[in-house]
């Protein structure tokens, strides 16, 4: 029984230990990247930028071989129909933190007032 009772103490003083350490995760913002072929030479890569778990806005750049490259800032997510005919990416890269101190030099968050300058 006193086993029991102890186990029992123990798990509800982890959890709200546990606890803060989440509300902290949900400021951080984080971006990665999904690639797509885009014929001839070419190809469009995303720049998904993320926050709670939700996309925040998206950066578009289309460049052909000749690394000339278009840019579009979408605010939320955001896929270019000939991308989602395609399917799945080719190439992706995991969501990364960005540090509180670089934020304000992501255009794509400072255009759409997710970051102050």
């Amino acid at each position: 029984m006193r086993a029991v009772l102890g186990w029992g103490l123990l798990s509800v003083l982890a959890v709200p230990a546990a606890a803060p350490a989440q509300d902290v995760t949900q400021d951080v913002t984080t971006v990665r990247t999904e690639s797509f072929p885009r014929p001839p030479y070419s190809g469009a890569t995303y720049y998904v930028y993320e926050r709670a778990g939700r996309t925040v806005c998206t950066k578009l750049a289309v460049c052909n071989k000749f690394d000339q490259c278009e840019t579009t800032y979408v605010q939320g997510a955001f896929r270019a129909p000939e991308d989602m005919a395609t399917g799945e990416p080719y190439g992706t890269t995991p969501a990364t933190p960005i540090a509180p101190a670089s934020l304000a030099k992501h255009v794509c968050l400072t255009r759409f007032g997710l970051v102050r300058r």
